[in-house]
């Protein structure tokens, strides 16, 4: 498994960019989201699944859900009001931001997320996965894409 910073960056750059036309603020990179990522995105890769839900074996049950493993990145002790949301995605080891976006706007809830006027924060992860196993075992490599977003106040 091996990051794919390009594409992470390109991503970023295509999310604001589409916000910006739609005269929605651009979102800043904070690091406790990217870091929610990638891994989530890491645990997707390593454990063959594809959910917003957070695999977690040492817990009961063993899927955690979206609202409560993400509290453990974000948004930080000295916040009183917060929200989050995730767009993943999947596909060949070239996916670009580029089609990734494009797929997005093709799918109701993660258009919503991409232009929800209430965001503010941004975290991306891109992760290359070769010899797949579980979900994607169809494929000699993957590309699993996630974006983290966010909106935190006192």
């Amino acid at each position: 498994m091996a990051a794919k910073p390009s594409v992470e960056s390109a991503l970023v750059k295509r999310v604001n960019a589409l916000r910006k036309n739609h005269g929605l603020r651009q979102l800043r990179v904070v690091g406790k989201l990217s870091k929610a990522a990638g891994h989530h995105g890491a645990s997707m890769a390593a454990r063959a699944y594809f959910r917003h839900e957070l695999l977690t074996p040492a817990r009961s049950p063993r899927w955690t859900p979206f609202g409560t493993w993400i509290r453990w990145f974000y948004p930080g002790r000295r916040y009183g009001s917060w929200t989050a949301g995730e767009n993943l995605a999947w596909g060949t080891p070239s996916i670009s931001a580029r089609r990734t976006v494009r797929m997005w706007l093709r799918s109701p809830a993660h258009r919503a997320n991409l232009l929800a006027p209430g965001w503010r924060h941004l975290g991306v992860a891109a992760l290359q996965v070769e010899n797949p196993a579980g979900y994607y075992r169809t494929w000699d490599e993957v590309t699993i894409v996630v974006a983290e977003f966010g909106r935190r106040s006192r």
